[in-house]
């Protein structure tokens, strides 16, 4: 029962990741295509691995702090490992929808915990992988090691995911407590985490090279602090680079510990945690003024709520937004390297183009529109039967799409129009051309999903990451800024200035939001009541 279990989680999860229609099933092309696509992503993981330890390996060799690489591997195979498997972990154990089905038939709860346990811990493995076979093939092909030490390895290799499974499902438990109370708060608050994860990945990515120089200088000092400080990870290393069985007993009592308590409460306590609800507060009604809302309002508020109800639909459908935010934040924080390119004489002329091609390559990520139609699925017919004009119900798509997305970019161009101190006519283009991009991108996903709506998914994140109206629309938006700037700098750079270059393109986006606009309002409305 326990490996069926196994296999039914494994099949759910690579499920979740490509099969995008309740009908019809993978086929075999595009099983390769993803078979390909997660070979390159851990060819690209394990070379770039393998170059960090190639340049530690010899460095850290002269100084005689050879145990420090194998710390360091260990180190990074827990954040990777942690920061890979957290949502999966909480996701899996606290919240899958079949934890009351499974509860309810002739099966240990036992079975149901590990069989969710072990399969996280197969793919903590995977991850794990990445790691420790070029850190393995760099230290063997450059120092070398004797069979204990290799055993060793192997064992260190098995024991180190149980460890980071045990951080995974205490960071999980929290998160489950706390959700379960503030069950309002839910989808922000795991958009907050996905985004301070992602932000720290790209950190640690963008400053690799920095941290490496950092490391080979200040080598000694980090061994000194680990070894006083996270001795697990000290006696791991002594134990893979001197074969010490003492050293190797410490470090397997301080991994399997942790695992064997954590294991042994989330057994005491997962029919309860598997079956908790969130706390509702008994309403309590109290007669005030009846508030009416005028239909049109009525529907944009239900597409925001539909929109920002799935944390994942929301990051896949608008990254853009979190990415403006995030950017604005970055030029305030560099806002004196900014003023010093932006002081360039020869730069000045091109700077308002240039800011307006940054916030529309940042907002060129937002896409919710492209996914509005399909979003409905299998309750299309609900709204279809109301006494609703299907005017108002694609501007209502609109509406929501330009509502969520335009914020965002005007805060990116305000914080630009601030740090480089543009004129007044200067910050009116910055601030209306995002704006026009935004409607245009908005009109233009609409009109796809239209033509290629997709009622038929499994999950709705299928809609925001797999659909063909998500797929050109995003194409479509990032190639518009990488169009503008490549047909000036090839062809028209000799043949009128850059402002008159920037005028003719707002000109021309203008007539696109007016030519598309009416086509949802002429082609659209006929294509959305014959759906």
């Amino acid at each position: 029962m326990l490996m069926t279990l196994i296999k039914i989680r494994l099949q759910g999860i690579l499920l979740r990741q490509t099969k995008s229609s309740k009908k019809k099933g993978n086929s075999i092309g595009k099983l390769i295509l993803f078979g390909l696509l997660f070979a390159y992503v851990g060819v690209v993981f394990i070379g770039m691995f393998g170059m960090l330890f190639y340049s530690l390996i010899e460095p850290f060799s002269m100084m005689g702090i050879e145990w420090l690489y194998f710390a360091l591997m260990a180190l990074f195979i827990i954040l990777l490992c942690f920061i890979g498997s957290i949502f999966l972990t909480h996701h899996e154990i606290y919240e899958a929808k079949d934890n009351e089905l499974l509860l309810a038939m002739p099966i240990k709860n036992s079975d149901i915990l590990l069989s969710r346990v072990f399969t996280i811990l197969i793919l903590n493995y995977v991850y794990e992988s990445l790691i420790a076979i070029p850190a393995f093939y760099v230290y063997i092909t450059n120092v070398g090691m004797t069979m204990i030490e290799i055993f060793m390895f192997i064992i260190v290799v098995l024991t180190l995911p149980l460890f980071v499974l045990a951080l995974s499902c205490l960071f999980s438990w929290i998160l489950a407590h706390v959700l379960v109370k503030i069950h309002r708060f839910k989808t922000v608050i795991s958009i907050v985490l996905f985004v301070g994860f992602f932000g720290l990945y790209m950190y640690v990515v963008n400053s690799l090279q920095t941290y490496l120089v950092w490391l080979v200088e200040n080598g000694k000092s980090i061994a000194e602090a680990i070894e006083k400080t996270v001795f697990p990870l000290y006696h791991l290393s002594i134990a893979l680079t001197k074969g010490n069985i003492g050293s190797f007993v410490i470090y397997l009592i301080c991994a399997l510990l942790p695992f064997i308590i954590v294991i042994y409460l989330l057994s005491m306590n997962f029919t309860k945690m598997a079956t908790s609800k969130p706390k509702m507060k008994k309403a309590i009604y109290k007669a005030k003024p009846m508030k009416q809302n005028t239909m049109f309002k009525a529907l944009v508020i239900r597409e925001i709520k539909h929109f920002t109800s799935n944390a994942m639909v929301m990051l896949n459908g608008a990254m853009g937004i979190i990415l403006c935010i995030i950017a604005a934040g970055a030029v305030l924080i560099y806002q004196d390297e900014i003023q010093m390119i932006a002081s360039i004489p020869q730069i000045q002329e091109y700077m308002t183009p240039v800011l307006c091609l940054m916030v529309i390559a940042v907002s060129s990520l937002n896409m919710i529109s492209a996914s509005s139609i399909s979003l409905e699925g299998d309750r299309f017919w609900i709204i279809k039967s109301l006494p609703i004009t299907t005017q108002d119900i694609l501007n209502s798509k609109l509406a929501m799409h330009a509502f969520l997305c335009i914020p965002g970019g005007l805060i990116l161009s305000v914080a630009l129009i601030y740090v480089t101190g543009i004129g007044m006519i200067d910050s009116l283009l910055v601030l209306v051309v995002p704006i026009l991009f935004t409607l245009l991108i908005d009109f233009l996903g609409l009109l796809l999903n239209l033509w290629k709506p997709k009622f038929d998914w499994v999950n709705e994140t299928v809609c925001v990451k797999q659909s063909l109206p998500v797929v050109l629309t995003m194409f479509i938006s990032m190639g518009v800024a990488i169009v503008i700037a490549m047909v000036y700098g090839l062809w028209l750079i000799n043949l009128m200035s850059v402002s008159m270059y920037m005028y003719s393109v707002i000109i021309v986006m203008v007539l696109l939001d007016i030519i598309l606009y009416y086509m949802i309002h002429t082609w659209g409305v006929q294509q959305f009541d014959s759906i």
